[in-house]
């Protein structure tokens, strides 16, 4: 037993390694090196860093709890007992808060101050003042998650709910602290949830398909227009020059802003030809050359997976609303899932093949990140139709790294909820985990009808059955403030209409241009309209059609 509580807590020691060195790469991939803040750096990285382990615990819990029972017998193993499960439990929880509270602290004060902190630079103040400026500003902030403690600890839960299931029954009896911890989290995660919907939910259907398309890659047409508009520029810079080959004559103001208009065209054009030579020519993209068909065999499959958990999450609310307990009133929490469930039901197999289940696990929770991120590229960092940041690759300023990080922080804050009550509820709450439903003069024996051997879920006895700590923390979120759980399930509706949205987009837009997508990230806006200003005027001069 030892061994094992050892061993998982290894490695998500090891895992939370990773993920830290990953944080540094990504943040160093993705920020400007010509404008970069060191603190606005470290703030990103470690943010980063610990939303990811706190992700990263939900299989760990899920394998620990499951370890705890026989699947051949369906009753807990004789090393398992009150006080040793009570004692994993209690690690789990401790490590949960914990990452919890220090995701409220980056939240509500780091995060906001390292903004701010660096806003100040351009104030020309001495290092005290910018502290206390920033201090004064992310003020607003702490004062939020103070109201909103004050709001937890006054907090009680619904009378209404009929709530006769000792597994209810328990997370109804929590202290004061856990209660106002899990309202600020709650409140966390329903701005999560707006992050989902605005940025995961598209994520999942544009990167897959923008993986099927392509990349447009950099040809020998696109060499040839950007040289015939290059020779059209210095022949029209040799006609103006012709006009006043004599030296006593002196140029006009139409023809001399005329011919310094040209002149910057002809830097803009050499740098764009000089990009698209070298991006013809790179390491990296030769390799992708090389990779296209192995990239188009995962987007296939990304694109089924997909398919699979839009499936999953719409069955489930389906599920929530039909066979509820007390609908609205305790938040659309169900006994168990009565409707069919695709990622559920691999989910529950593969748990027989331990650690298939895990590793699966892992790799959603990277895929949904991954989509996250590349909604923030698709999309940028934006409010309503106002554009504040683009997010690109080593480009991106210290601000919109902040930006950046946060989001990520309350989108992976979403995802809890949604795994552990929405895309595998069954199994995110018991994991493998199975009882014998068999009682013989007193005592559960199933050694001749394994078929009563059957999975875990909330109407199962607590004594063998031990729910995940994550899923205890979010139904009591659910039990205690039902309006959360009403927003979550609606939420959710969003989430797969933003993704039906973001999928009939894919389809009809075209792939992206490889030689357009890089003078994105390297030149500044005020050239690419000097750019589409040149192709206008010029296409006709060459000969092209538009």
């Amino acid at each position: 037993m030892a061994v094992l509580v050892f061993g998982a807590w290894a490695i998500y020691i090891i895992i939370c390694a990773v993920l830290f060195v990953f944080s540094i790469i990504f943040t160093n991939y993705y920020q400007d090196k010509h404008d970069s803040e060191r603190l606005a750096t470290v703030v990103a990285i470690c943010s980063l860093a610990l939303c990811l382990s706190t992700v990263a615990l939900f299989p760990v819990d899920i394998f620990l709890v499951s370890s705890t029972v026989d699947l051949h017998t369906g009753l807990k193993h004789e090393w398992a007992t009150k006080e040793v499960v009570e004692g994993i439990v209690h690690n789990l929880k401790f490590v949960y808060y914990g990452s919890y509270g220090l995701i409220a602290i980056f939240c509500a004060f780091i995060i906001p101050f390292a903004y701010f902190y660096f806003e100040e630079l351009e104030e020309e103040q001495t290092n005290s003042q910018r502290v206390m400026a920033a201090l004064k500003y992310t003020g607003f902030f702490v004062a939020f998650v103070l109201i909103c403690l004050l709001f937890g600890f006054v907090l009680r839960p619904t009378e209404k709910a009929p709530i006769d299931l000792d597994f209810f029954k328990k997370l109804l009896s929590s202290s004061l602290g856990e209660n106002s911890i899990s309202f600020v989290i709650s409140i966390l995660m329903v701005l999560g949830m707006v992050v989902f919907i605005c940025y995961t939910a598209p994520g999942l259907s544009l990167l897959p398909i923008g993986m099927i398309k392509g990349t447009s890659k950099i040809n020998s047409v696109s060499n040839s227009e950007l040289s015939s508009l290059l020779k059209v520029n210095r022949e029209k810079q040799r006609i103006i020059n012709a006009k006043y080959s004599d030296p006593t004559k002196t140029m006009s103001r139409k023809d001399a802003k005329q011919f310094e208009i040209l002149r910057n065209e002809e830097k803009v054009l050499l740098r764009q030809l000089r990009i698209a030579t070298e991006s013809r020519s790179q390491f990296w993209n030769k390799i992708m050359f090389v990779l296209r068909p192995f990239e188009l065999i995962i987007g296939f499959m990304l694109t089924i997976l997909t398919a699979v958990i839009f499936m999953s999450i719409f069955l489930t609310c389906i599920d929530k609303v039909k066979n509820s307990i007390c609908g609205k009133e305790c938040g659309y929490i169900i006994n168990h899932p009565d409707i069919f469930n695709p990622l559920n039901f691999i989910f529950l197999k593969a748990s027989k093949y331990f650690p298939i289940d895990y590793f699966f696990m892992v790799l959603l929770i990277l895929y949904f990140f991954i989509s996250t991120v590349y909604g923030v590229i698709s999309l940028g960092i934006r409010f309503f139709w106002v554009h504040l940041y683009r997010f690109r690759k080593s480009s991106t300023p210290p601000q919109g790294l902040l930006f950046g990080a946060i989001l990520f922080m309350l989108s992976l804050l979403a995802l809890n909820y949604t795994l552990t009550m929405v895309v595998v509820p069954q199994y995110a709450q018991f994991g493998s985990q199975k009882y014998c439903n068999n009682t013989i003069n007193g005592d559960r024996n199933c050694t001749e009808y394994p078929q009563l051997i059957v999975p875990c879920d909330v109407t199962a006895p607590t004594d063998i059955c031990t729910p995940t700590v994550i899923s205890t923390f979010i139904h009591r979120i659910t039990l205690n403030a039902p309006f959360f759980g009403v927003i979550f399930y609606y939420a959710h509706w969003g989430f797969l209409g933003v993704a039906l949205l973001g999928f009939m987009y894919a389809m009809i837009r075209s792939p992206n241009n490889a030689l357009y997508d890089d003078l994105d990230d390297d030149i500044g806006e005020e050239e690419q309209g000097l750019l589409a200003n040149i192709g206008r005027r010029n296409r006709g001069a060459i000969g092209i059609d538009d």
